[in-house]
Order: structure tokens, then sequence, then C-alpha cells
């Protein structure tokens, strides 16, 4: 069943009077409109719910994107997906400071 955002949001709304933190995650999309975004998350805020400022998709190996860009998952496709997630955008979370690491350096001995 697919809700639409009004539905979703008085979930999120009925979540927090009984959840101490209840926190929607908004994936950015190519028709993002700022104002719409912005006025949905300050409503978010209004009722204490915590709503991030969008953030990419990641292509997960198996997910439509992935296999779209990618073809079929290998024993490559986690360094893979992130590697192009990391070429892909400059800045990936409003409460992220540091930029992510890939993969091999993670991996790498102390």
């Amino acid at each position: 069943m697919k809700l639409d955002t009004d539905a979703l949001s008085a979930l999120l709304f009925h979540a927090r009077r009984s959840v101490p933190f209840v926190q929607a995650n908004l994936i950015r999309a190519e028709d993002n409109e700022t104002g719409l975004i912005e006025a949905w998350r300050a409503e978010m805020q209004a009722h204490g719910v915590w709503a991030n400022d969008p953030v990419p998709l990641f292509p997960y190996p198996s997910a439509p994107e992935y296999l779209r860009l990618f073809g079929k998952p290998d024993d490559q496709a986690w360094e893979r997906a992130l590697s192009y997630y990391l070429a892909q955008f400059e800045s990936f979370s409003d409460i992220q400071e540091e930029r992510p690491m890939p993969l091999a350096a993670l991996e790498l001995p102390a």
C-alpha cells in the first residue's frame, strides 16, 4: 500500500506522541521543489519530528538503481556502489561533517 505525504505525516505525528525521537528520512530526487521540502520539514519540526535535508539515493546492490547502473551484483558490488556514490556527490547529510571514506581505506590495517 502506497501512502501519500499527508498520510505519512499523520503517522509520524502519531508516533511522536508516544516515542521520544521520531525521524523522517528524505531522499533527494530530481523533481524536488526546495520550497515544498522546507515547508514540510518545518511542519515536521513543529510536531517534534526530526527531518533531514534530502540526501542522495544510495544504489544498494540488487536495488533497481544499482541494476540499472551496473547490472547483476558480484563480489565487488558494495565497493562499486560506494565508489560511484562518493564520486557523484559532494555532500551527503546536514548532520554529517566529514566526507565518507572508500571501503578500501576503511579496511586498511590500523
